[in-house]
């Protein structure tokens, strides 16, 4: 064996059992960046399952956030204690490579910054663009899915943390009928001159598109950390939950879950596992 022996394939190392494209979305009026995953029909082959319609989950940061996920299911589906984790398609969105990253365009609503954050987000044309966002997941992208794989009729679910989070809570308030299941991973929920929270507290009054399952997550020292901006998520989130529980609806399942010594960042991996487990487990 010699260092000449190994050949550089000239890709990166893929993420297995995927497949990527690009879309120029309408709503957005933007490239998107979009990668499916789901196990190898092998895999269902292996435990007798043939070829089993998909439960889609929308994840959103995906060039990091769809291979953790990935990860954290295949590893579900080998468990031999827990068995009967749903079978899955994640679909991944995120930005084209060398093209700006717009989550914060993407995935917020008007009047949800900080004035802390104004500045360094000066960059960024349209803030707050979440509502074109959830149309192009409801016009176009999840029209393409359906055709093109074989998933169940029910509606999705849909994975966000930080900003994703907050495009996740802001597709419950619109009560998105795309989606049934919910991660809202340390959702940036400030406090501006427009209540969101309220505003939720209000729509919770009403009926819901659908029954509905709810996890929510955040690291302690995201709220006593000692960064106003994440201490100001923090007491947002505290008012959430106080919503949700004050709510009591039977067609609400939730989970709040606050992880000891976790920060904004520590806190993803363990949180994304958790919401995996609750929203898709068996």
């Amino acid at each position: 064996m010699t260092i000449a022996d190994f050949k550089t394939t000239g890709s990166p190392w893929p993420l297995r059992n995927s497949e990527a494209f690009e879309y120029h979305s309408k709503a957005v009026g933007a490239d998107m960046a979009i990668g499916t995953w789901s196990p190898s029909p092998e895999h269902f082959a292996r435990f007798g399952q043939g070829n089993p319609e998909l439960d889609i989950v929308y994840v959103l940061d995906a060039s990091f956030m769809l291979g953790m996920a990935a990860g954290n299911c295949m590893l579900q589906y080998a468990d031999l204690i827990d068995p009967g984790f749903k079978p899955v398609l994640l679909v991944g969105l995120d930005y084209l490579v060398g093209q700006v990253n717009a989550r914060s365009r993407d995935y917020t609503m008007a009047d949800s910054f900080p004035p802390a954050m104004m500045d360094a987000l000066a960059s960024i044309p349209k803030l707050g663009g979440a509502g074109n966002f959830l149309a192009f997941l409801e016009d176009e992208l999840d029209p393409f899915i359906r055709s093109k794989y074989n998933v169940s009729d029910r509606p999705a679910a849909i994975l966000g943390d930080s900003w994703g989070g907050t495009f996740t809570f802001y597709a419950f308030l619109q009560q998105s009928k795309l989606f049934d299941r919910y991660w809202l991973g340390s959702p940036g929920i400030f406090t501006t001159d427009n209540d969101y929270i309220a505003q939720l507290e209000e729509r919770l009054k009403g009926k819901l598109v659908h029954p509905t399952k709810m996890f929510l997550s955040m690291g302690s020292r995201e709220m006593d950390g000692g960064v106003d901006f994440y201490e100001d998520m923090g007491r947002n989130y505290q008012r959430l939950v106080s919503v949700l529980e004050k709510a009591g609806r039977d067609d609400l399942e939730y989970k709040s879950k606050i992880y000891d010594g976790y920060t904004h960042t520590s806190v993803v991996a363990p949180s994304l596992n958790d919401a995996l487990l609750y929203l898709l487990g068996k």
